[in-house]
């Protein structure tokens, strides 16, 4: 898909030099035509970088929105009188689910790094900056989220062996998520790692 799109976006700067530079041979009428033909090349390439632009914004929204889910069944969960074993089994579901939702946030590449005709120094700039703002919030709470489910995992112990070894595989799915919130802040820091502080590390 990416290989098909530099090679469109190539076609089409190719298209426009050969017409810049036989302008001068050309009646009116005929170079009317291939200026035509080319704004709807720009034009329908630009449809497909939207698309693809607007897809990716998807994929980051259906992580948030499964994080929020996470929240809203951790309140019911504290409120509910569920018996231990009932308890552990949900912990260890939401503990997988934080992991799959930090793991689809984190695969999914920058929108804004996509470009159409219309794209600016500065619009692209301001895009990037929002982008990031955005990834580094989604970053925390999936942190904040991931210590909370932690201190729950605590405060269980297992009656089985086999209720051990879901809460284990949960403590592992919160670290695998905390370790990919990690690696989407430093990808929202421009591949820079800063600490607790804020400063580099």
């Amino acid at each position: 898909m990416v290989n098909t799109i530099v090679a469109a976006q190539t076609a089409l700067r190719m298209a426009k030099t050969a017409l810049q530079a036989s302008k001068e041979g050309l009646s009116e009428e005929k170079l009317e035509q291939l200026n035509k033909k080319h704004q709807e090349g720009v034009e329908a390439l630009d449809k497909v970088l939207q698309a693809r632009k607007q897809a990716r914004s998807d994929r980051k929204g259906a992580a948030r929105q499964k994080l929020e889910q996470i929240k809203k069944r951790i309140q019911m969960l504290k409120m509910l009188a569920a018996t231990s074993k009932d308890a552990a089994r949900e912990l260890a579901r939401l503990a997988r689910e934080l992991k799959g939702a930090a793991r689809e946030y984190r695969s999914t590449e920058p929108a804004s790094d996509i470009t159409t005709s219309t794209s600016t120094a500065e619009s692209q700039s301001a895009e990037r900056d929002a982008e990031a703002k955005a990834d580094k919030e989604f970053a925390t709470e999936v942190k904040r989220v991931g210590q909370l489910l932690k201190s729950m995992l605590k405060r269980h112990q297992p009656e089985d062996d086999e209720e051990k070894r879901g809460l284990d595989r949960a403590r592992k799915d919160l670290q695998s998520a905390e370790d990919d919130a990690s690696a989407i802040t430093t990808q929202a820091n421009g591949g820079i790692t800063l600490g607790a502080a804020g400063v580099l590390v």
